[in-house]
């Protein structure tokens, strides 16, 4: 008796455990898009936030871009893989999170993904499979590549300028006078016998003529008298 009863109790047992096993849903997959209205953009344009469980950065040449399912995890659900397409110098450039780089964290109680891809990246469009019942997700931040510091070029050293040097100046040579006869200087030489009788004979006539004139307007005068 108790062994049937200890039968009938145990296919019992597996009888609810089997009800309950089939009862129980299994975990939907679903594909969500992007919010709309985070698209298209560049790492630069979005919301700024470097973060180092989310990809930390800045980095020099390389952008890192975060997805956020919103909700609470439990009931939305979390991330599967998010994939990316961007516009890219080189073209059209898909990415799978995390087949393709990146990783899928719970942060603060929502399902996060982040990769991190070359500067410059236009993201266009992003689909994520979720286990839950999210209708969207969103580009909630990036972290933009930082410039480079320019490295100052250092300014060339000039030779110093020499500062010129005054040459002396040679005085003018002096101009040679022809050398020539000087001139004599005329020297009044005292009267000498000769010279002395030639000058007196004119002299010496006057003299007479005067006389003699005289003279004779002397008697002149007496003979009318």
């Amino acid at each position: 008796m108790r062994t049937m009863l200890s039968r009938l109790l145990a296919g019992g047992a597996i009888t609810v455990g089997l009800l309950l096993t089939a009862g129980a849903p299994a975990a939907a997959q679903t594909t969500i898009d992007i919010d709309p209205g985070n698209v298209p953009t560049t790492a630069a344009e979005a919301r700024q936030m470097c973060e180092p469980g989310l990809g930390g950065g800045p980095y020099v040449g390389q952008d890192v871009w975060v997805f956020n399912l919103p909700g609470d995890a439990q009931i939305t659900g979390v991330f599967e893989s998010v994939t990316a397409t961007f516009d890219t110098p080189s073209g059209p450039l898909t990415v799978t999170i995390p087949d393709d780089g990146g990783t899928i964290v719970n942060n603060m109680g929502t399902s996060k993904a982040w990769i991190v891809l070359p500067a410059g990246y236009t993201l266009v469009s992003a689909t994520a499979v979720i286990s839950g019942s999210a209708d969207f997700f969103v580009l909630t931040h990036t972290c933009a590549a930082s410039q480079p510091t320019p490295t100052p070029t250092p300014t060339p050293t000039g030779q110093p300028t020499p500062t010129p040097t005054a040459t002396p100046t040679q005085p003018p040579a002096p101009t040679s006078t022809p050398t020539g006869q000087p001139t004599p200087t005329k020297t009044h030489l005292p009267v000498t016998g000769e010279s002395s009788i030639s000058t007196l004979v004119p002299l010496l006539t006057l003299g007479t003529a005067s006389i003699v004139t005289g003279a004779a307007l002397l008697c002149l005068r007496r003979r009318r008298s």
